[in-house]
């Protein structure tokens, strides 16, 4: 989408409209006082989520399960112990 130029005089006046523009549309706006940009007004860049195309990585360098069952409850139990000493008005 190309970048939308406009006036300080209509951005003032219609800052509602364009600001739908930029949250809905991701719509880019520069922003002129006379022939020169003085502002830039575009989305924010939100995580949405992990990359589809990274997963593999992530499970190839991620914490690996040890195949005996006993290290693996050990390993279990001390991550549960580890979220108990948190302080939280959820748990009891």
């Amino acid at each position: 989408m190309p970048t939308l130029a406009v006036t300080v005089t209509e951005f003032s006046r219609s800052l509602s409209d364009f600001l739908r523009q930029v949250q809905y549309h991701g719509q880019v706006l520069d922003i002129a006082r006379g022939k020169r940009v003085i502002a830039r007004v575009s989305p924010v860049a939100v995580a949405d989520g992990f990359p589809i195309d990274q997963l593999d990585a992530f499970f190839a360098n991620g914490p690996k399960l040890d195949a005996d069952r006993e290290t693996m409850a050990k390993d279990i139990n001390d991550t549960r112990s580890q979220l108990r000493s948190r302080s939280s008005h959820w748990r009891g």
